[in-house]
């Protein structure tokens, strides 16, 4: 058996390990030890303690156990296993790592697993965190359903719904339409959302590849990103927003709130379920009236149905229209959308979309594979090849800008139209990726501080 430590670090008090075991990968926990006095007085503290919030639920810890005579470590192992008991259980560490981007309970006895930001290219990590019965796994759907003011009903055995932190939990209950038992998954909301230059450090895509999307995004294109589940669509999405002029007004439209872009011009919609069709609230409800908003740029985080033709409409209006897609080529979206819309709509679909995004995992890392521009056709959607990830070479391509000005139908439609010749656009796209290779060196991963230098880009003091 061969078994190498890929790596470890802390999350508060406890260490994780991220270990493969042949060519398995595990996440292992390591929880911080207490002795049985300790263990007795935190349990003594939990059944005296009425918690009003979390603030004064640390300050309280803090001020029993240093009259206890507890030094700051001991503090902070006993507020570590305070919390364990009241948040989240056996699951406190991974919820708590911010590496951690899902959590997946398959039945009780079976180990729990793990997607992991930083080692996404394993499917998934297997821990050592093990429910021991469908009791235990239960009694923790029913303390984050009541975290969120839900209830768990077994008359319906199944429930989704979003924590106070923005996850997105959905579970079934007991043995009644899953076996061996209750069952649950736990979406994370990132705390801070990720940066186009985190995606470039881990080589996502590339700064010529940003610097041309960044361009077209700041003549409203309409962009199609897709790719499988677990590929980053919505991160791609969300870091490409964090580009845009921040003067620009934005609306975003999601059944689960998960963009999340620092900016004061944002307006955000979700959807909203209820017993009664009369009183629920869809995505296509939102999409309409999104447009009575005016909004430079109209984002529905995932499209499914009917919503698009918001999205065709805001294009028609001169609107930038941005969504995500399930699928693998631009062949999926085409066939979903034409057996959605009637026939006019749908030509004016194949009309106004500008391209598609293509993404998925290559050796553990998620990739922009391919990027799609298209020419507008008769009934007919003609779409070629911009970038493509070279599997052989291990590059993106093209790698320079003639090459791109040559593939790139969009590009040079932009440059007749708002009169570029083709020095001043190579000029434009390289004020971009020199600004991109600055702040990649600087390490500015923050999207606040990325904020902050785009708005003295777009006054034309950064460069």
């Amino acid at each position: 058996m061969s078994e190498t430590i890929i790596d470890e670090y802390y999350v508060g008090p406890a260490k994780v390990l991220i270990k493969e075991v042949n060519n398995a990968g595990y996440y292992i926990v390591e929880e911080p030890p207490l002795d049985n006095k300790t263990k007795e007085m935190v349990n003594k503290f939990l059944n005296e303690l009425y918690i009003t919030n979390y603030r004064n639920l640390e300050e309280e810890v803090i001020s029993t156990f240093k009259k206890l005579g507890y030094d700051d470590e001991g503090i902070e192992r006993i507020l570590y296993n305070i919390r364990k008991a009241i948040l989240f259980d056996k699951i406190t560490v991974p919820m708590l790592d911010s590496n951690v981007e899902e959590i997946e309970c398959k039945g009780y006895k079976i180990p729990i697993t793990v997607i992991h930001r930083k080692y996404n290219g394993y499917p998934r990590l297997y821990t050592n965190i093990i429910f021991q019965s469908d009791d235990e796994v239960l009694r923790i759907i029913e303390k984050l359903a009541e975290s969120s003011n839900k209830s768990i009903n077994i008359a319906k055995p199944y429930i989704e719904f979003t924590l106070p932190e923005g996850h997105r939990v959905a579970a079934t209950i007991s043995a009644e339409i899953s076996l061996p038992g209750s069952t649950f998954d736990i979406r994370k909301f990132p705390a801070k959302p990720l940066s186009i230059i985190w995606l470039l450090k881990n080589e996502m895509l590339n700064e010529l590849i940003t610097s041309y999307l960044w361009f077209l995004m700041e003549y409203k294109p309409f962009f199609i990103i897709l790719g499988p589940t677990g590929s980053g669509k919505t991160t791609l999405l969300n870091s490409l927003l964090g580009l845009l002029n921040p003067n620009n007004k934005i609306i975003t439209i999601e059944d689960v709130p998960e963009i999340n872009i620092p900016t004061d011009n944002w307006i955000r919609f979700f959807s909203r379920e209820s017993l009664t069709q009369e009183y629920s609230v869809t995505l296509f409800d939102l999409a309409r009236l999104s447009l009575r908003y005016r909004p430079d740029y109209l984002v529905i985080g995932e499209v499914r149905g009917k919503e698009i033709e918001a999205l065709i409409h805001a294009a028609l209006s001169g609107h930038g229209s941005l969504t995500t897609f399930h699928g693998s080529a631009p062949e999926d979206v085409i066939t979903r959308v034409m057996s959605l819309l009637n026939p006019d709509l749908a030509n004016l679909f194949l009309q106004n979309i500008w391209g598609f995004i293509v993404l998925g995992i290559y050796k553990r890392k998620r990739k922009v594979l391919k990027i799609y521009e298209v020419d507008k056709g008769v009934r007919t959607l003609k779409h070629k090849i911009v970038f493509e990830y070279s599997f052989n070479e291990e590059k993106f391509k093209p790698d320079n800008l003639d090459e791109l000005l040559k593939r790139s139908v969009k590009l040079r439609k932009i440059a007749k139209s708002f009169g570029y010749t083709k020095e001043s656009l190579k000029r434009e796209l390289e004020k971009r990726i020199n600004l991109l290779k600055e702040l990649k060196e600087q390490e500015v991963t923050d999207f606040v501080e990325i904020q902050t230098k785009l708005k003295e880009f777009y006054k034309g003091e950064a460069l």
